[in-house]
């Protein structure tokens, strides 16, 4: 087990400025690079990025602390990181690509790609009257088994080892009932969103990673993303941490070797990126499906992606509505990851704010709220200057 607090006499020295931007924006988000500083000096967490946009400019950037404790390697903001459950809108970013292309229906049930859950029950033992349609599945509410029940998460089961993902969802089709009715309840479930995934092998004629890749990140410009495959370099990612329940102090998270390719890893939870990759994503959302020039998801699919879930707090793309505003649209919406990342589109201030840690989300939740404290705070000091 490895303590920072060992090293704290070098913690200064690496405070990674990496973008400050003009004086006065440098002065106003000083409150979060101290704030990060502190959380490494008090082993809350080991290092991290921030990344602020303004009307699509970045107004604060910065990376401090460890990507490893041992080595002391510093954390940098070209440091590809797990962003954990932020996969699921990109991949259902995919996905709507798809539609677009009229190539996927969304709303249609799933047995149209994939028959084998045409005798799909529920835990009762009943059949299903229809199977989950995408959309459904990608806003949590296609009924799946949620992420929070036993044998909610089969990435971590030995049984889902050297499969591929289609032999993954065929077995949740035999042998993993559903919780509930399709359309009747939220319930968050990486299961769901692997079986969405599969959908999009089907219609796409392509593996999971090769749709994400044609359809996301490779149009996007998005080059440091993808779905973790193990290569031939070892590539030197930032070592994950968790909080020691005993000790309270940081330690090493369970070692996740990477899949080779075309082996099943979680759909909702595998893809590696970094924050200005994310951002370029993140501002063909909050520009209304448009990349520069460019349309990248038509008016009708954007407005799918962002409509909220008639249940629970998701939208169609899977993002989480943190805020509405005084007319019940929305105001904020993000998606967090379980390896401490976190991302978030303020539409009423035109933000857009990303934290990538390595650190188990409980422990960045701190880093994550005050990110969005200062730069709500930055914004409104601009609007009365």
């Amino acid at each position: 087990m490895v303590s920072p607090r060992i090293l704290l006499a070098l913690v200064v020295s690496l405070v990674v400025p990496i973008s400050p931007g003009r004086g006065e924006e440098k002065a106003a988000f000083v409150e979060i690079r101290s704030f990060l500083m502190q959380q490494v000096e008090a082993g809350k967490i080991a290092g991290g990025t921030v990344l602020i946009l303004h009307r699509g400019e970045p107004v604060y950037r910065e990376a401090l602390g460890y990507a490893d404790l041992e080595s002391s390697r510093p954390f940098s903001a070209q440091d590809r990181v797990v962003i954990a459950s932020i996969s699921k809108p990109i991949l259902a970013t995919a996905l709507f690509r798809l539609a677009d292309a009229e190539r996927l229906n969304l709303k249609s049930p799933v047995t149209g790609y994939l028959p084998e859950f045409s005798t799909s029950k529920l835990e009762s033992g009943e059949g299903l009257e229809r199977a989950p349609t995408t959309l459904e599945l990608i806003s949590h509410t296609g009924g799946a088994l949620s992420f929070y029940r036993k044998g909610g998460r089969p990435w971590f089961a030995s049984w889902t080892l050297e499969k591929t993902l289609a032999e993954v969802v065929s077995q949740y089709a035999s042998a993993v009932p559903f919780e509930s009715v399709p359309g009747s309840r939220y319930a968050y479930s990486g299961i769901g969103t692997d079986i969405a995934a599969r959908v999009g092998e089907v219609a796409s004629g392509q593996p999971r990673n090769e749709l994400v890749s044609t359809e996301v990140t490779i149009p996007l410009g998005m080059g440091d993303t993808g779905y973790g495959e193990a290569r031939s370099h070892k590539e030197k990612m930032p070592t994950r941490y968790l909080i020691d329940g005993e000790s309270g102090e940081l330690r090493k998270s369970r070692p996740r070797p990477m899949p080779k390719p075309g082996e099943y890893s979680s759909s909702g939870g595998a893809i590696v990126s970094n924050a200005d990759d994310l951002s370029i994503w993140l501002k063909m959302v909050a520009n209304g499906g448009r990349h520069g020039d460019a349309v990248f998801l038509s008016p009708e699919a954007i407005d799918e992606f962002l409509k909220p879930s008639p249940l629970g707090q998701t939208t169609g793309g899977g993002f989480h509505i943190r805020r509405r505003d005084e007319k019940g649209g929305l105001a904020l919406i993000g998606h967090s990851g379980s390896s401490g990342t976190d991302c978030w589109i303020d539409f009423e201030n035109d933000l857009i704010g990303i934290v990538l840690t390595q650190t188990g989300s409980k422990a960045a939740k701190p880093l994550h709220d005050k990110v969005r404290q200062v730069a709500l705070q930055w914004v409104d000091a601009m609007k009365e200057s």
